[in-house]
């Protein structure tokens, strides 16, 4: 098996790929080397989520519970049975499953202006080039580069009802006039909110910053010239030449906040109250907690398509057209 690994890689430096690819041989030759760089990283890709999405649908069809922890492969084939029951609003578990959804919408929609909305004001004020901003932009880089599981401790421990320093800030300057419990209820998904801005706005900024710096100041000087004021110049000059790197980044913030499991699980452990029991942690708990492989993997699967169609109808809507238009 070593020697034949040996041979196979020796042939394959050598150039003769083509004879074990058949693929590979039809390409055009100058876009050859650019696939033998990329064909690592494609491999890897494949591996880490071709091969599990491969094996979660595989599941999703069988009836894999505890027991048959052991070998998977022996557990009886239900067909579509799975995807019937968790989806079926009638039962509890679908319509705890549904519920979920709602809220990973909701969570997932405040995550994304919250962020939008703090990054771009970031990057505007980095934009105008003051001294020291260098430093600014430094430190506003803190809570992305920092581990997410120590700011969301330090997040919880702040919203705490009785030591926060939330509560004390807004009880001293009567903002509020008793303790509120923001880790439970339907505070707690404003909680979760909030912390998880802080944390990814500062990616947000970076892109839009450098989406920013790429606007040709002529542009602001013709919309000086027709009289525009700065919100003209914002409106008809900043938003619009931002368009590409925002349709990217809100697709991006969507759909990592959608299949996001560390905020609500840090932040709430595995009995989270029912506001902020988003899909992931539905299926965490629903999967390994209750043994339930086959059915987990089939509120998976449909959490997968759910993003897919997402994906697809805003990148057709928002971000292709938008492509086209610079390549013309």
């Amino acid at each position: 098996m070593v020697r034949a690994s040996l041979r196979l890689r020796e042939r394959v430096t050598s150039g003769d790929l083509g004879r074990y690819l058949p693929l590979y041989s039809r390409l055009d030759e100058k876009y050859r080397y650019a696939y033998k760089l990329l064909f690592p990283a494609l491999a890897m890709m494949f591996v880490v989520h071709f091969v599990p999405v491969v094996w979660g649908v595989t599941i999703s069809f069988m009836g894999v519970d505890a027991n048959y922890i052991g070998d998977w492969t022996s557990a009886p084939f239900v067909g579509l049975e799975h995807y019937a029951f968790v989806m079926d609003p009638a039962t509890t578990i679908g319509s705890r499953y549904w519920y979920s959804i709602s809220r990973t919408a909701l969570w997932s929609f405040g995550v994304l202006v919250g962020t939008y909305v703090l990054g771009l004001t970031a990057a505007l004020i980095l934009n105008q080039g003051f001294r020291g901003s260098f430093v600014v932009r430094t430190l506003l880089l803190l809570p992305w580069i920092a581990p997410a599981i120590v700011t969301l401790n330090v997040w919880r421990m702040m919203f705490l009802s009785d030591s926060g320093i939330i509560n004390h800030a807004l009880m001293s300057v009567g903002i509020i006039d008793e303790p509120v419990f923001w880790l439970l209820g339907d505070q707690a998904l404003w909680s979760m909110t909030i912390a998880h801005v802080w944390i990814q706005f500062p990616w947000v900024m970076i892109m839009l910053y450098a989406g920013l710096q790429s606007i040709p100041q002529q542009l602001y000087e013709a919309a000086s010239i027709d009289g525009a004021g700065r919100w003209g110049k914002f409106r008809y000059v900043t938003l619009p030449q931002l368009k590409p790197v925002s349709g990217v980044v809100i697709l991006l913030m969507l759909l990592w906040t959608m299949i996001n499991f560390t905020t609500p699980y840090v932040m709430f452990g595995g009995s989270p109250p029912s506001s902020v029991e988003v899909t992931m942690v539905y299926i965490y708990n629903f999967s390994f907690r209750a043994f339930a492989f086959g059915r987990g993997a089939a509120m998976s699967v449909g959490l997968f398509v759910v993003s897919m169609v997402i994906a697809t109808i805003y990148y057709r809507r928002f971000i292709r057209s938008d492509l086209e238009a610079d390549t013309q």
